[in-house]
C-alpha cells in the first residue's frame, strides 16, 4: 500500500454478536503529490544499460548520474564456488545494485599459456545470476599476500616460483617487464570474453598493489605502478572500449602516492579501500570520531576531483562483534550519502564475528545491515545539492538548487525490501509525481520547482530487530484479544438473555 501523508487507525468493529474485523480506515492528502501508474524502466531483455564515466560522475546511456552501492562477495579468488542464486537475490533485496566479485590470476592461467574457461564459465554463472536480480558487477583481479605459494591469492604459482617470500615475488613482479605482459594477456583474455556484457560494470585491475618499501623504494615503485597500470588499460582497451577501469593507489589506500601522476584514459575510476584506524583485521573497533573517519575518506575524493574522475570506495568494513561497529558502519555510510559516492561492503560472507554480512548460520547481522542499508537516490538527472539520510528515522531528503522555476528532476530511489511498498513522499517542489516499481524496489519521482526545493522519502517500517519484536507481541496479543472477544460475546449474548426472561415474565 502506497502512503502519501497517510494515517492510519487501526479499530476493532463488532459485527452482530460474534464477528470481529480488524479493519484500517486510510485518508490520503495529496497535497501536490500524484501517483502515477506502476511501471518499468527496463526493457523484456532484461539487459542492464551500460554505464561509463562523466567527469566525477557514473552516467548510464541516457547521461542520468548513478551512485552504486553494493557488496564485495568473495570466495572465487581462493577457489571456493559456493555461491547460490539466491545469495544475489539477498543482495538485490537489501536494495542494493553491485557486486565487486573478486577472481584470481591463478585460477585463470593456472599453467602458463592455458586459460581455464572451466573457471570462467563460473563466473559465467555467477554474472547470469547478478544480470537477472539487476546488479551490475565489478570484475576484480583479486590478490591477497600475493599468490598461493605464500597462503594467500593472486598470482599462479607458476609465476613466483623462484621467490621464497611474497615480498620477493611482489619486487620481482614490478621488475619484470615480461611477467607483467603475461598480466597483460590475461587481462585481455577476459576483456574479450566479457566485452559485449554490459552487467560487467568494470573491471579492477589489480587489488591493493603493494611492495615492501625496504625492497624497493617509494618513488621507484610508484613509477612502475604508473607503467604498470598504462600498459594494462592499453591491453585492455585493444579489444574494449567500452567498461569501465578501476585503478587503486598502493594498498587501496596510499592515496598520496597517486597525487603528481595520471592516466590516459576516458573512462577511468579511481577507487580506494577504507579500513580506517585499523578495521582490517575484523577486530578493531571505533572510538566514535566521525572526523577521522571523513578525513580518511576525503584524501581519495579529494585526488579523484583532481583527476576529475569518479571515486569508488571498493572496499570498507569493520567486524560485526568489534566495538561501535554498527556506529562506524552508519557514519561511513553517512560520509558517503554525504559526498553521493558508490560503495561495496567488504564482504558478503558467513561469519560470526567478521566482515561478513551473515552469520555461520545464515543469519543476517542486523548490526551491520540496519546500518548499511537505506533509502537513496541512486539514478537522477540533475546532481543534487544535499543528500542526507537517517537510519533510525528512516528518512530520504534530498535537495537541489534549480536555476530557475520550470527546472524539472527526476530521480529513481532505491528501496530495500524491507521497506516494501510502506513508504511516504513529501516534496515542496510545485509539481509532483512519482511511481513504485515493485519488482525493481524504486521509485520514480519526478518534480518541477523552485530554485531551492527538496523531496522526503521516508519509511514507517521498522529494522527486522524490532519488527520481529513487534510480530512476536502482536501474536502474544492476539489470544487474548479473542478471549476477551468471546467474554465481551458471551457477556452481550447473556444480557440479551436476561433482558428476553424479564420481558417474557
Amino acid at each position: 500500500m502506497l502512503y502519501l501523508k497517510v494515517f492510519i487507525f487501526p479499530i476493532y468493529i463488532h459485527f452482530m454478536l460474534s464477528v470481529k474485523v480488524l479493519i484500517l480506515p486510510v485518508v490520503v492528502l495529496l497535497l501536490g503529490i500524484l501517483p502515477t501508474k506502476v511501471h518499468s524502466q527496463r526493457n523484456d531483455s532484461n539487459n542492464l544499460p551500460w554505464l561509463k564515466t562523466n567527469g566525477k560522475y557514473i552516467v548510464d546511456e541516457s547521461g542520468n548520474i548513478i551512485i552504486l552501492r553494493g557488496t564485495n562477495y568473495m570466495g572465487m579468488e581462493f577457489g571456493w564456488f559456493g555461491h547460490s542464486e539466491e545469495d544475489f537475490k539477498r543482495i538485490r533485496d537489501w536494495g542494493f545494485t553491485v557486486v565487486r566479485l573478486p577472481i584470481a590470476w591463478s585460477y585463470i592461467e593456472p599453467k602458463e599459456g592455458y586459460y581455464n574457461d572451466s573457471y570462467l564459465k563460473i563466473v559465467d554463472k555467477v554474472i547470469s545470476w547478478c544480470k537477472k536480480y539487476n546488479l551490475y558487477v565489478i570484475l576484480d583481479m583479486h590478490q591477497w599476500n600475493w599468490a598461493p605459494k605464500f597462503g594467500g591469492n593472486g598470482l599462479p604459482n607458476w609465476a613466483v616460483e623462484k621467490y621464497s617470500t611474497q615480498d620477493e615475488a611482489k619486487v620481482g613482479f614490478f621488475n619484470n617487464e615480461t611477467l607483467q605482459n603475461e598480466f597483460f594477456k590475461l587481462w585481455t583474455y577476459v576483456a574479450e570474453r566479457y566485452k559485449n556484457e554490459s552487467t560487467i560494470f568494470a573491471y579492477d585491475i589489480l587489488n591493493e598493489p603493494n611492495v615492501n618499501y625496504n625492497l624497493m623504494n617509494r618513488d621507484v615503485f610508484i613509477k612502475k605502478l604508473q607503467l604498470f597500470y598504462q600498459g594494462a588499460i592499453n591491453a585492455i582497451r585493444k579489444v574494449d572500449n567500452k567498461h569501465v577501469l578501476f585503478v587503486e593507489p598502493p594498498w587501496g589506500n596510499e592515496v598520496e602516492a597517486f597525487e603528481n601522476i595520471s592516466f590516459n584514459d576516458s573512462n577511468l575510476v579511481l577507487s580506494t579501500h577504507l579500513y580506517t584506524e585499523g578495521t582490517w583485521d575484523g577486530k578493531t573497533g571505533y572510538d566514535g570520531d566521525s572526523k577521522k573517519l571523513e578525513a580518511d575518506f576525503l584524501r581519495g575524493y579529494n585526488l579523484s576531483l583532481k583527476w576529475n574522475v569518479p571515486l569508488f570506495v571498493g572496499e570498507f568494513g569493520v567486524g560485526s562483534s568489534a566495538s561501535k561497529a554498527h556506529e562506524w558502519v552508519r557514519d561511513y555510510v553517512n560520509i558517503f550519502d554525504k559526498y553521493m559516492v558508490s560503495f561495496t561492503w567488504w564482504t558478503y560472507w558467513r561469519d560470526d564475528s567478521s566482515f561478513g554480512l551473515l552469520t555461520s548460520k545464515g543469519e543476517e547481522k542486523e548490526n551491520l545491515l540496519s546500518a548499511l542499508l537505506r533509502i537513496y537516490p541512486y539514478n537522477f538527472t540533475l546532481p543534487p545539492e544535499k543528500f542526507s539520510y537517517d537510519i533510525y528515522k528512516n528518512v530520504s531528503i534530498v535537495e537541489w538548487s534549480l536555476d530557475n522555476k520550470n527546472n524539472k528532476v527526476r530521480v529513481l530511489f532505491k528501496l530495500p525490501l524491507r521497506i516494501g511498498e510502506n513508504f511516504s513522499v513529501s516534496s515542496d517542489f510545485s509539481k509532483t509525481t512519482f511511481s513504485y516499481n515493485k519488482a525493481l524496489q524504486e521509485l520514480e519521482v519526478v518534480a518541477q520547482g523552485e530554485q531551492r526545493s527538496q523531496l522526503i522519502v521516508s519509511s514507517r517500517n521498522l529494522s527486522y530487530r524490532q519488527k520481529t519484536e513487534t510480530n512476536t507481541f502482536i501474536q502474544f496479543l492476539l489470544p487474548i484479544s479473542l478471549v476477551l472477544n468471546f467474554v465481551l460475546v458471551l457477556l452481550l449474548t447473556l444480557s440479551k438473555v436476561k433482558k428476553l426472561k424479564l420481558y417474557l415474565k
